[in-house]
């Protein structure tokens, strides 16, 4: 199975850097604040990742539930060649927990993000619920045991190229894990690496950030 690619992906812009009032929008009362869906250009960005990925082979993607996150990969999936391709809804992935609300962060269930988004496995079995996730103290930093288990999980149980799309600290923390280097990277970017091997040692990092594929690559916010 060695190599295979794993691509990660930072959600793109949300409707709440662009807006203080994106609460009072038709249709968002029903969404609480660590919850923004994203923005118009975020939709945008959306649809030239999924341009990015269009022919890449991709064997599974998983997505933090939130919002902005689950319609940034079903983006990608809804534009990918491979028509079996679903989103596996991955709480590990999710925000760091400081910046969620409590006692859980506000995500909808699988089920109920598939009526919105139809290429959401409801099926898949997660590392983590919102029920499970550990706790965690306040800083950024603070996710990278939940992401090390989370990659460790997600790597033993599936084989070929993955997509992972999360979020600034779990992206940093995914980076952390894997060269020990906790790094911030712009919305809506592309970090790529490579596994030669059984486990997250055998996984090295080609390139972080790529931003190519986007018309307009100001303001992406990397913290």
């Amino acid at each position: 199975c060695y190599p295979r690619t794993i691509w990660v992906v930072r959600h793109c812009e949300r409707e709440d850097n662009v807006n203080r009032k994106w609460k009072e929008l038709p249709g968002m009362d029903r969404f609480m604040q660590d919850n923004s869906p994203l923005s118009k250009r975020g939709r945008v960005q959306a649809k030239e990742l999924g341009k990015r990925f269009k022919e890449e082979a991709i064997a599974h993607i998983f997505a933090s539930p939130f919002d902005r996150t689950i319609e940034t990969a079903h983006t990608i999936v809804e534009m990918n060649g491979n028509d079996k391709l679903v989103v596996k809804p991955e709480p590990g992935l999710c925000e760091a927990l400081y910046l969620c609300t409590k006692p859980h962060p506000s995500f909808w269930d699988a089920k109920d993000l598939k009526e919105k988004f139809p290429k959401v496995d409801d099926d898949y079995d997660p590392v983590f619920s919102k029920y499970t996730l550990p706790k965690e103290g306040c800083g950024d930093d603070e996710c990278v045991p939940r992401l090390k288990t989370t990659l460790e999980r997600i790597l033993q149980r599936y084989a070929g190229p993955i997509v992972l799309v999360g979020h600034g600290a779990s992206i940093g923390a995914i980076h952390e894990v894997l060269t020990n280097d906790f790094k911030y990277v712009g919305q809506a970017t592309v970090s790529k690496f490579v596994q030669s091997a059984d486990g997250i040692a055998g996984v090295q990092k080609v390139f972080s950030s790529c931003h190519k594929h986007l018309s307009d690559p100001t303001h992406l916010r990397p913290w």
